[in-house]
């Protein structure tokens, strides 16, 4: 039987044992989560959990030959600036890249603004860093001398667009049409990839949709610009390229792999440069995005048809 004053004493013990230990249990997380971005061998089941490597696709670059050719620079950098192993991970197209993060097989992700939205839509993949390019546009280009000048000309003819999906050479080339009273039904569309500058320059197609980036490449640094070739319709800037994230991998994370890139933006544009193939972000900065960034691509979909491709 205890006493008055000796069941206070108990009481008193008892709770400076149970803060006790509350305040070691938070002290020893706060020392985890402390450590560096890479510091425990734990992947990504709760917010103190940190891989211990990163496994890093590029969407439109297929094997790994390609990857170490455009990517290997940066990957390097990438490694030593968040201080752990960046494997490459080859998918054979953009659309691979969703099962794979769905399986935990794939981490990160370089992407372009419309292979983003399908990977947020099939894998939930989360947007880290968006890499600008400075007049980054759909353009929409015929002959000279074809007699057509604008969009609404273009009903009834063959366009050459790029690829499925592509952003500048598909979706919003789409809706600049749609938006000039051409829908999809008044025009032939075939997809001839890096070819449709030949087929236009050939006569095979009526028109050829593309970025301005190729624009440059095939049109203006040839001087062909105003002579054999006419630009007749061009976008407002698009979104940017985007690097996006496994939702695995948890927020507290995912915050400090966003802060570290933007901290080391300097070193790694650097080394994606070491590629001619990347010359298009010599400009290039790297900036935080959120979804919304993305929405007027998402709302392009939808408006000609194609909604289903991004759900």
């Amino acid at each position: 039987m205890l006493y008055a004053g000796q069941a206070v004493l108990l009481a008193f013990l008892l709770v400076a044992a149970m803060v006790g230990r509350r305040f070691f249990l938070g002290y020893s997380l706060l020392f985890l989560g402390g450590c560096g971005l890479a510091k425990t061998n734990s992947t990504t089941n709760s917010q103190f959990d940190y891989p211990n490597k990163l496994h890093f696709a590029v969407t439109d670059l297929s094997g790994s030959d390609a990857l170490e050719r455009d990517f290997g620079a940066f990957r390097q950098v990438l490694e030593e600036t968040l201080q752990l192993p960046v494997v490459f991970f080859a998918v054979e197209n953009y659309s691979a890249a969703a099962p794979a993060l769905l399986a935990d097989e794939l981490d990160f992700v370089m992407a372009g603004p419309s292979e983003y939205l399908l990977l947020r839509a099939r894998a939930g993949a989360i947007p880290i860093i968006g890499i600008t390019r400075p007049k980054y546009a759909a353009m929409v280009m015929t002959r000279v001398d074809s007699g057509i000048d604008q969009l609404s000309d273009l009903k009834g003819k063959t366009i050459a667009m790029r690829t499925e999906g592509s952003t500048a050479g598909h979706i919003m080339p789409m809706k600049m049409l749609l938006d000039a009273g051409v829908p999809p039904e008044d025009y032939q569309v075939v997809m001839l990839n890096r070819q449709g500058f030949e087929a236009l320059q050939s006569g095979q197609v009526d028109a050829w949709s593309d970025s301005h980036d190729r624009y440059v490449e095939y049109v203006k640094a040839p001087g062909l610009e105003g002579t054999d070739i006419q630009v007749i319709a061009a976008s407002d800037h698009l979104p940017p390229d985007v690097f996006v994230a496994n939702p695995s991998l948890g927020p507290r994370y995912l915050e400090e792999l966003r802060n570290h890139m933007l901290d080391h933006q300097e070193t790694l544009i650097a080394a994606l440069l070491a590629s001619e193939a990347n010359q298009k972000y010599k400009t290039s900065e790297l900036v935080a995005v959120t979804d919304a960034d993305y929405q007027v691509l998402r709302d392009s979909y939808y408006a000609i048809g194609q909604g289903s491709a991004i759900e």
